[in-house]
């Protein structure tokens, strides 16, 4: 690709913030490689594409890639010549702008009008869509095309895979063709504008704000932005309110706030266990808590996938998913843990293997506990209606949940080093210690996810599964204990 090509990627990210735009192009090495779950979403993103392009028989793809554009635009033309209904990686070049459709659709009964049809892993239409396509609609008639619609292609996540995926069924259509009409009112002032910033010697000066992480993340963000100091007023949670307030008057740490600002029960701790370096912990309302505790004890946690395309029939795209689970089991007060996990090695649907151990193991009564049990429990609702003949069974586990953040959340336990967060995350290393993350393999939810979602999908090695399989019951399982010890230090406390 031309240095010097404005695409609609780089158009959208000068929309998003210019500086963005000439860094991306002149310092391309300060955002670092790709990352896995990057890597992943492109090759989920080009399996959608794929799916896409079965949906228009007779259609011709352009093949030539994005480092050859002459060539795709040569390659178009040709296609449109011999009459094609539907050309995939459409490529048109104009006075500095290059441009690629994912599909360029011949309106029927029409010799030269078109409709351009984006394609997009979203469930829904987003705001950034309508610029995307009112980028591509303006680069292919200032080209000589004559687009009569713009549409986006994303997924639908009312399907439910049967019998092999449907392409029909997973993706459906909007047109959206008044929104981009309305973002295409002085695009060609814009387009002229960000083409300047493009071949500028000098980065564009921007003050850091929200543009750093909307639509987008941006990945140069670590550039224009500091961390914010420890034990700083950005670490109260929710303090969408108080925050900005804060602010206003200059006040930057949590020590420094007055006596004169109102502060909820919670914030007026962390403040205080700030000042005096100490954590703040209610006795009588943890122990209160912990009374409720019913034995035997079930130290409960799943891992979820959240794929684009459903992987196995009876299942919906976006459906956060279970496909592991640790467990440490406690029979008695006092007593030792027992420890099991499910995860399936083969790449097959795990789902109804993993519902029958669950049912098993976790028997008929007792507390089962869960950090932020609200994320189990509305998985457990997913498994109950993707497979109803568990359904009873399984409802009949949601009324013992048992919420082991809650003393956290609500500021029972408060303590500084905990930077306002009740992530189990955050509570481990400073409760207890000797347990932690840092030196495992897998660290968190998110790249669990990732790569067992690779291994579905076909991403993955066998050679690599196996050691997958090996980190990821590592870090499940230390989820569990982690609850367990962290448990131990709250029965010490009251």
């Amino acid at each position: 690709m031309s240095f010097h090509y404005l695409t609609k990627s780089r158009y959208l990210q000068g929309l998003q913030c210019p500086k963005l735009l000439w860094l991306s192009v002149n310092e391309p090495e300060a955002a670092g490689e790709p990352d896995e779950e990057t890597e992943h979403r492109f090759a989920v993103g080009t399996k959608i594409g794929a799916l896409a392009r079965e949906r228009f028989s007779q259609g011709v793809l352009i093949s030539e890639d994005h480092f050859h554009l002459t060539k795709a635009c040569q390659s178009t033309n040709a296609a449109i010549k011999a009459g094609a209904p539907a050309i995939f990686e459409a490529t048109v070049l104009h006075k500095g702008l290059a441009c690629r459709a994912d599909i360029l659709q011949r309106v029927k009964g029409k010799k030269n009008l078109w409709s351009i049809i984006e394609v997009k892993m979203s469930s829904k239409v987003k705001p950034v869509h309508h610029d995307d396509l009112a980028f591509q609609r303006y680069c292919f008639e200032c080209a000589g095309f004559k687009i009569l619609t713009t549409s986006l292609m994303h997924v639908n996540t009312g399907y439910v895979r049967d019998g092999g995926l449907d392409p029909k069924e997973l993706l459906t259509q909007e047109d959206i063709t008044k929104a981009v009409l309305k973002k295409s009112a002085g695009i060609a002032k814009t387009v002229k504008k960000l083409s300047t910033v493009l071949t500028g010697s000098k980065c564009p000066d921007i003050t850091a704000g929200k543009q750093c992480l909307d639509p987008y993340e941006c990945p140069f963000f670590d550039q224009c932005n500091e961390p914010p100091k420890e034990y700083s007023i950005y670490e109260l949670p929710r303090g969408q309110r108080i925050i900005p307030m804060l602010a206003e008057r200059g006040i930057e740490l949590l020590k420094d706030i007055p006596s004169d600002i109102k502060l909820s029960s919670r914030y007026e701790k962390m403040v205080l266990s700030v000042k005096r370096r100490k954590p703040i912990i209610d006795k009588p309302g943890i122990k209160e808590y912990l009374d409720t505790l019913v034995f035997p004890l079930y130290y409960f946690d799943f891992e979820t996938i959240n794929s684009a395309i459903p992987p196995f029939d009876n299942w919906k795209p976006y459906q956060t998913t279970p496909f592991q689970f640790s467990l440490h089991i406690q029979a008695k007060q006092g007593g030792a843990c027992e420890h099991y996990a499910f995860l399936q090695k083969d790449a097959t649907d795990s789902r109804e293997p993993l519902i029958k151990r669950m049912i098993a193991l976790l028997g008929k009564k007792g507390s089962i506990i869960a950090w932020n049990m609200s994320f189990e429990t509305s998985k457990i609702k997913v498994l109950a209606e993707r497979f109803p003949e568990y359904e009873k069974r399984l409802l009949a586990l949601l009324p013992r949940f048992w919420d082991l953040m809650i003393p956290f959340s609500r500021g029972d336990y408060t303590h500084y080093n905990f930077h306002g967060s009740s992530s189990i995350k955050k509570v481990l290393p400073v409760l207890v210690p000797k347990l932690s993350y840092e030196d495992m393999e897998i660290q968190e939810g998110g790249t669990a996810s990732l790569k067992y979602e690779r291994w579905l999908f076909g991403e993955m090695e066998t050679k690599e599964w196996r050691k997958t399989y090996r980190d990821l019951l590592q870090y499940c399982n230390l989820d569990t204990l982690a609850m367990v010890e962290i448990m131990k230090v709250l029965k010490k406390n009251i």
